[in-house]
């Protein structure tokens, strides 16, 4: 089976997901999400890339910030024959954003220009610009209009699982498959074999 694997903001293409999906016997075209940039928009670029120049494939698989993204490329490929998988996806992330950080602060980033995140074991910070929250306003919620498995704990910190139940209320195309894990998924990787096979029998 061929797939994409779109990693999440803080994580990198040598993604322990990506080598789970590797030791199945896939073929696994990881994207760099952070060619292009690292806002919404340049993500959504790079899966895109990766959809064009080196398609067709199997599945789209994406997480949390890449889930986000493998829908919106998605979404803008309405005529092509993709099947998606989305790890935790992060619909509805400028909110997710604001939550986390409080108001004052997003107000103090909007006026200065930049604010500064400190990922969890990352030796330095990484300092995005207001754009970033920009860039993602108008790709928060994507229609997801081909076949489509969302994988989300019920654990989850980070996102929430209403997230998923919105993006996936009234969709018979697609579905929601809730287990008992993080925002990380690391227990639950196994859900993706079905779930592959869900989408690619749809």
């Amino acid at each position: 089976m061929r797939v994409t694997f779109a990693h999440g903001l803080w994580s990198s293409t040598d993604s322990s997901k990506a080598a789970w999906m590797r030791a199945q016997g896939w073929e696994v075209v990881t994207v760099d999400m952070r060619k292009f940039g690292w806002d919404q928009a340049s993500q959504t670029r790079a899966v895109l890339e990766a959809i064009d120049e080196q398609g067709p494939f199997d599945v789209l698989i994406g997480s949390s910030f890449g889930g986000l993204a493998t829908a919106n490329a998605a979404a803008q490929r309405p005529d092509l024959d993709l099947r998606l998988v989305l790890l935790a996806p992060a619909f509805g992330y400028p909110d997710l954003v604001e939550q986390t950080l409080g108001s004052d602060a997003m107000d103090a980033w909007e006026q200065t220009g930049n604010h500064a995140f400190h990922p969890p074991g990352w030796e330095e910070p990484v300092v995005l610009e207001w754009s970033f929250m920009e860039a993602v306003q108008e790709l928060a919620w994507p229609k997801l209009t081909h076949p489509t498995a969302i994988l989300h704990g019920s654990q989850d910190d980070v996102v929430p699982l209403s997230n998923s139940e919105k993006a996936s209320a009234d969709r018979d195309h697609v579905s929601l498959h809730v287990v008992d894990d993080g925002h990380r998924l690391h227990q639950s990787l196994e859900a993706l074999l079905p779930l592959t096979r869900l989408v690619m029998d749809a």
